[in-house]
């Protein structure tokens, strides 16, 4: 599938878009106050990361259960979790690539 069909697929016009809603998401699922998605690095890790989020391990399963929710693709494992959860520049190459399941 290319690109522009996954984005398609995705609701999403851009990469940046879906970044974007990425950072959304991860904000609202671990209520994190005080930080708005435009502020949040896109090229750090935001699980224990330097940047505003300070977000630990059970956020990330709030994470994982959001991303199959709003998108439809799954974190299998914590090997999966963590190379995906890299930043949210890997995120978004996750969610792009990972195969589709049942929302």
């Amino acid at each position: 599938m290319d690109v522009n069909e996954a984005f398609k697929q995705l609701n999403v016009a851009s990469r940046e878009e879906l970044i974007f809603k990425l950072k959304e998401l991860v904000i609202k699922a671990c209520d994190v106050k005080d930080v708005k998605a435009e502020d949040v690095p896109t090229d750090v890790p935001f699980i224990g990361g330097p940047g505003p989020l300070n977000l630990d391990s059970l956020d990330a399963m709030e994470i994982a259960m959001e991303l199959r929710f709003q998108f439809g693709v799954e974190l299998k494992n914590a090997s999966t979790a963590a190379k995906a959860m890299q930043s949210f520049d890997s995120l978004a190459d996750f969610v792009i690539e990972a195969p589709k399941v049942k929302k």
